[in-house]
């Protein structure tokens, strides 16, 4: 049994996502955000940067960090095919792209949404914003110039872990303004994840569904 510490609409969803495609049981149990709840000690045993996702397993063990989880899930539920298997070219791929958003993507990302983190000096903050914000659509550039000439998943013709990641970070559009009409092969991505039926049982907790 799984237990998913999580926010709506966070860094979580990916996660989500991926326990979901497994068929696993799993319980969800929510750690607002920024709010005094996601430091207590309890959850800081768990998680000691006081983020979210945590995945516990068992009521036992717990793995933190998005990209991690989703890994993890993949080699624990081989039936679920989150990744590639091992010897096909397709792992590689999947592999790439899912590092390359956790560990350079996102930063950014975070990075435009909390600038305070990054300076002491509030002269800085738009400079910082600025500058997150226009490394984000260079690196959605690159991410959509490979979904048009290999798509039309990260990994080719298959859904993996690194697509639910993809489609987790394309939701944060305040930080990419017009992402859709800007990049369509990353707008056919998004729209192919949304339409699958884990997915759509996901955005209805996390209140994305249209």
């Amino acid at each position: 049994m799984y237990t998913l510490y999580w926010a709506p609409n966070s860094a979580a969803l990916a996660a989500q996502i991926c326990l979901e495609e497994t068929g696993a049981a799993y319980e969800t149990r929510s750690v607002p955000i920024n709010e005094v709840p996601q430091k207590d000690p309890g959850y800081l045993r768990l998680n000691p940067a006081g983020k979210v996702p945590t995945l516990a397993i068992d009521g036992g063990q717990a793995i933190y960090e998005c990209a991690a989880i989703c890994l993890l899930l993949d080699a624990r539920h081989r039936a679920a095919k989150l990744m590639p298997e091992a010897g096909d070219p397709a792992l590689g791929p999947a592999l790439q792209w899912l590092i390359f958003q956790t560990n350079t993507l996102q930063p950014a990302i975070l990075r435009f949404y909390y600038p305070d983190r990054h300076t002491t000096d509030a002269k800085n903050i738009q400079p910082l914003v600025a500058s997150a914000e226009a490394e984000i659509a260079d690196h959605w550039k690159r991410i959509d110039g490979h979904l048009a000439a290999n798509g039309p998943y990260l990994a080719g013709q298959r859904f993996s872990a690194a697509d639910a990641f993809a489609f987790m970070l394309s939701n944060w559009e305040s930080c990419c303004p017009g992402i859709r009409e800007r990049f369509p092969s990353v707008r056919r991505l998004s729209d192919m994840v949304r339409a699958r039926p884990s997915v759509q049982r996901i955005l209805k907790q996390n209140e994305l569904a249209a």
